[in-house]
């Protein structure tokens, strides 16, 4: 696990809620609480019984021509940003928020392929990111969860590696804290 305190606040914000924007758009979500005058809490996890059979089998067909993996569990960000930013908007700064992502399941698997671990991808439950303003800061914390105890960190050191590496790629400017 790695902490990181975001140095341009502005140019994160816009790379996660710009409609235009893609880099968050493929991670899946968690949870999600923004407070300005008053709080707003998404539950990511998904609920398929809102959807009809044949809306189900076309986010599975959409999914699949993306290259996708259809996620039962969690929706992605590109969902629901543009709420999050309906709900922020305006001359003021939020209060707080708190946002937990996750890296989507087709990409824990390439993710794996450029790590030298002996942990296979069914045993990694989560890859995260999780980002924390306080009205001041942004901080960027990962974290990794794996369905079995192992002494092996190889995934975790990975893991920090790859949100630098993410990081940099998008030009978001952070301080390791």
């Amino acid at each position: 696990m790695i902490a990181l305190k975001i140095t341009n606040i502005r140019q994160m914000m816009h790379l996660m809620l710009d409609k235009n924007e893609t880099a968050f758009d493929s991670f899946l979500l968690a949870m999600a609480t923004f407070t300005t005058s008053a709080e707003m809490t998404i539950d990511g996890h998904f609920h398929p019984e809102f959807y009809s059979e044949e809306e189900l089998a076309k986010l599975r067909e959409d999914a699949a021509a993306a290259g996708r993996i259809f996620s039962m569990q969690m929706i992605r960000w590109s969902q629901v940003k543009s709420q999050c930013f309906d709900f922020i908007k305006g001359t003021r700064s939020p209060l707080s928020f708190l946002i937990s992502l996750y890296l989507a399941e087709e990409n824990v698997a390439k993710f794996l392929a450029g790590v030298d671990t002996t942990i296979p991808a069914e045993q990694i439950a989560g890859l995260s990111l999780n980002l924390k303003f306080d009205g001041t800061q942004l901080q960027c914390t990962s974290a990794t969860s794996l369905n079995t105890f192992t002494m092996d960190r190889s995934v975790d050191v990975a893991w920090d590696r790859m949100v630098k590496k993410f990081f940099d790629k998008w030009e978001i400017s952070y301080e390791e804290l």
